[in-house]
């Protein structure tokens, strides 16, 4: 039966899968290009207009060619608790890359602050570069299907507000509340009840169980009663859902 509560939109998760510093691979789309540069950990900020920013050591080797170019980018959602298929969703996005000045990056940094406060846009000039990248085209993958996103439909979605606490609030939650998991596992059904369970995700509207099975993973969505927008609506809605009283 589908359910009726409300979801985050695929362009809203894959805003989301940008700023939460997961993997990625850059690499030209010109064929017979330089060899893709992988990035371990991004610093992804998403500006007024849609375009990517990309937070850079000094000298890294994606600032070496300096002019526009056409790239291609791969970041890959990793679930932030271990897990035997980590991989929660893919985003692909296809664009022109360019490597700001100082002061215009700077301009750019004071323009993301006003709704994203990450102290680390403060090194821009100080060992830190930005790169921007404006899409094309942008393809979002996760089990629910692929999404092709409009630039335009990307700009205007919503980055969900716990992107950037959410996994070290799960990892908090699998590691010292396991009486947290026991009680949610009472509302998966009875059948996935002997797996084992492990939180996968959360956001303004829900939690999410992965629940590793002898028949492979299944994937349980637990949606709140109304939207959280704060920390503390957060645990109060997963105290809700768990019938634990939340102090």
């Amino acid at each position: 039966m589908t359910s009726s509560a409300p979801l985050p939109t695929p362009a809203d998760r894959a805003r989301s899968v940008l700023v939460r510093g997961n993997p990625a691979t850059v690499s030209s789309a010109r064929p017979r290009s330089r060899t893709p540069i992988r990035l371990p950990g991004t610093v992804c900020h998403i500006h007024r207009s849609g375009e990517v920013g990309l937070l850079l050591h000094d000298g890294h080797p994606l600032l070496a060619a300096g002019a526009d170019r056409v790239v291609m980018a791969e970041f890959t959602d990793l679930a932030p608790v271990p897990l035997r298929d980590p991989v929660r969703a893919v985003l692909w996005v296809s664009g022109t890359m360019s490597v700001l000045g100082t002061g215009a990056a700077r301009e750019r940094a004071l323009e993301v602050l006003r709704t994203d406060p990450d102290e680390r846009l403060l090194e821009i000039g100080h060992g830190h570069t930005m790169a921007l990248v404006r899409p094309t085209l942008l393809v979002y993958s996760d089990p629910e299907g692929a999404h092709l996103l409009h630039p335009d439909e990307f700009a205007a979605a919503r980055t969900d507000p716990f992107s950037r606490w959410e996994a070290p609030w799960l990892r908090h939650v699998d590691s010292d509340h396991p009486e947290l998991i026991d009680a949610l596992e009472g509302r998966l059904p009875p059948h996935l009840r002997d797996g084992g369970t492990r939180p996968l995700g959360v956001d303004r509207f829900g939690l999410r169980l992965r629940v590793e099975a002898a028949d492979g993973d299944h994937d349980v969505r637990l949606p709140f009663s109304r939207p959280a927008h704060s920390g503390h609506d957060l645990a109060h809605q997963v105290h809700l859902l768990a019938g634990i009283a939340h102090h």
